[in-house]
């Protein structure tokens, strides 16, 4: 798959876990994509993503793992490198609460911050046939780019519904919301990421992506705010 990154700000992309949930269905699940953007002449520049996706559901325990990890060059100076994985199990029963268990680990030692390790639990919600509503706790180690390590206990809330637009067209859209359980008003992070979704067929899907972070309390020497605009071309099978 190739994804084309028209950036608004040079932000690593947002990974919504909430995409392409395989929610239902059983069986195995893969879905590969790759990002490629490129300049030359008065500057030379490359950027590359790629994201691996890996879903297994059975009638009772449904689980996936995202791998990405993401790169850009200027002028042949590496300007960033970042990774993320993402695993998650959630347990289903016949009622519209499951429980779900999840960790995270994130690097992005030239923006944001070195190393950020996050491992939570919580209750998913099917409040209708489209819509999902998450609440629960998360542990987080996060060390910035000094090298200063700080833990924090969050709520981990977050918000996804699909709309239909019209035949093989939907929009995406997920809210994230993680307050400090001890600092609720001073130290959260939020996030939204909305796409509009053109299905071509049942392996292939094209994107218009906006996603937009907020952190109230980024670590030292780093951007409260990033926000970025994307046009995705993604492969499933």
């Amino acid at each position: 798959a190739l994804v084309i990154f028209p950036n608004l700000l040079t932000a690593e992309a947002i990974v919504n876990v909430e995409d392409s949930r395989k929610e239902g269905q059983v069986g195995f699940f893969t879905k590969v994509s790759v990002a490629l953007n490129g300049t030359r002449g008065n500057i030379h520049s490359n950027f590359y993503s790629i994201n691996l996706r890996l879903d297994n559901n059975s009638e009772e325990l449904e689980s996936f793992l995202i791998m990405q990890k993401s790169q850009r060059k200027r002028n042949k100076a590496l300007m960033a490198d970042s990774s993320f994985v993402h695993g998650r199990l959630i347990f289903i029963n016949e009622s519209k609460f499951s429980t779900e268990v999840f960790i995270q680990q994130g690097k992005n030692p030239f923006r944001r911050y070195a190393q950020r390790n996050v491992f939570g639990v919580g209750t998913r919600i099917a409040l209708s046939e489209s819509s999902r509503l998450g609440l629960g706790m998360l542990y987080e180690d996060e060390e910035d780019l000094q090298a200063l390590s700080t833990e924090t206990e969050r709520l981990a809330v977050y918000y996804h519904d699909k709309f239909n637009v019209s035949n093989n067209i939907d929009l995406n859209t997920t809210l994230y919301y993680q307050p400090s359980i001890t600092e609720f008003k001073n130290d959260y992070k939020a996030s939204i990421i909305t796409s509009l979704d053109f299905t071509v067929n049942e392996k292939v899907k094209i994107s218009l992506v906006y996603s937009g972070f907020y952190d109230s309390e980024p670590p030292v020497n780093a951007i409260g705010h990033d926000e970025q605009l994307s046009t995705n071309f993604s492969y499933s099978f």
